[in-house]
């Protein structure tokens, strides 16, 4: 008999031991697509609300740990702009603000003039007074505001002017206001949280063609070595440098591995019962000549079924979790799902390897089993 379908039915002949592990292996592979999922989905909003901005370089405060902490002199917008390279800058402060008893959005200080607000769709206009907001389209839906109603920002209300619509969705979820007020309200007078730079692309050197890449290269190591203190970086490198984003992707993975301990664990409970069961089973195929590697396989095979299985329903429970994780109020701006077929066969090859793993011992432990002994275990 063919050996996959020996070990397939195997398993079916033990419905209840075999669902039951299929439902703890699984939930370790959705707690890993969850938490992985989810810090995949954050780091893509960052990525592209400066991809919506057209954004080639980001300039903060040097040694922050946080870049909401960053604080740097606004007026470093007028040094940048006297190299002639750099098309734009755009001043940027950022905060958050409570919103009720716990949810929160995001508050972002633009200049009145910020070349910014071309990026984004507003209906309505922008502010111009103080005390003028402009709202996303995802606050607005989710406070159920519209234009002439007030919004509250750190105890301050604002009027809301426009609602705006940005390619971005964590954009989308934020509240802007003129940066003077911002900085008012932070109190924190001529600083920004970040500089947001379009660098001259297409140029020219010595009759030669420069690359975008090395312009902008070379735009960031001007900009550092004019201004010592601050760190210039580009949109990747600000995304895979985010202390916030590591914090996160590194809990992520903690948790993840001890899901994957659990779930190794799982399975060797499961075969080596399995073993223990079948051992007058095993004693007998070994009797009429079944070889050691052949008995070895069937168990292995059992084993990664499991593995595999569980990682197919750790898929489906995994994306089950996110969808209902960013419907939340809390992450309903963060952005969206992507379901990502090359992650999802990682995952699978990852559930391979963990029934792989998890079923050595107990195909070891099978093939030590000695013919004679076995016969009598009944």
């Amino acid at each position: 008999m063919n050996l996959l379908r020996l070990a397939f039915k195997n398993l079916w002949y033990r419905k209840m031991r075999t669902g039951l592990t299929i439902l703890g292996v699984g939930t370790s592979i959705a707690v890993f697509v969850a938490l992985v999922g989810l810090a995949g989905i954050f780091t893509d909003a960052f990525r592209q609300m400066y991809k919506s901005r057209q954004t080639d370089l980001v300039v903060r405060e040097k040694g922050n740990f946080d870049f909401l902490s960053s604080g740097i002199d606004e007026n470093y917008a007028d040094k940048i702009m006297q190299l002639p390279e750099v098309l734009n800058v755009s001043k940027i402060l950022i905060d958050f603000s409570l919103a009720g008893s716990k949810d929160y959005f995001l508050v972002l200080g633009w200049d009145k003039k910020s070349s910014l607000f071309s990026k984004i769709k507003i209906q309505g206009r922008r502010p111009e007074a103080e005390d003028e907001a402009l709202i996303g389209a995802n606050i607005a839906k989710k406070f159920n505001k519209k234009i002439g109603d007030n919004i509250e920002v750190k105890g301050w209300k604002l009027t809301i002017v426009g609602i705006f619509e940005s390619k971005s969705m964590f954009e989308e979820g934020s509240v802007i206001i003129p940066l003077e007020k911002l900085q008012k309200i932070k109190k924190v007078p001529g600083k920004v949280t970040l500089f947001n730079l379009v660098v001259k692309k297409g140029l020219f050197l010595d009759g030669r063609p420069v690359s975008d890449e090395s312009q902008i290269e070379r735009i960031r190591s001007l900009i550092a070595a004019m201004l010592p203190d601050t760190e210039v970086k580009s949109v990747g490198d600000i995304v895979a440098a985010d202390n916030t984003m590591a914090s996160f992707l590194n809990f992520a993975w903690a948790v993840s591995i001890i899901a994957f301990i659990a779930a190794i664990l799982g399975i060797i409970n499961t075969m080596v019962t399995s073993v223990l069961e079948q051992t007058s089973k095993i004693g007998i195929l070994l009797a009429i000549g079944w070889r050691k590697l052949k008995i070895l396989c069937l168990v292995l095979y059992e084993s990664i079924f499991l593995g595999i299985l569980g990682g197919v329903f750790g898929l489906i429970l995994g994306y089950g979790i996110m969808n209902l994780l960013v419907q939340s109020p809390q992450l309903q701006n963060i952005g969206r799902i992507e379901y990502n077929f090359i992650f999802m066969f990682k995952v699978i090859m990852v559930s391979l390897l963990v029934g792989f793993l998890s079923g050595i011992y107990p195909a070891i432990r099978a093939i030590s089993i000695k013919p004679i002994e076995a016969l009598r275990y009944e």
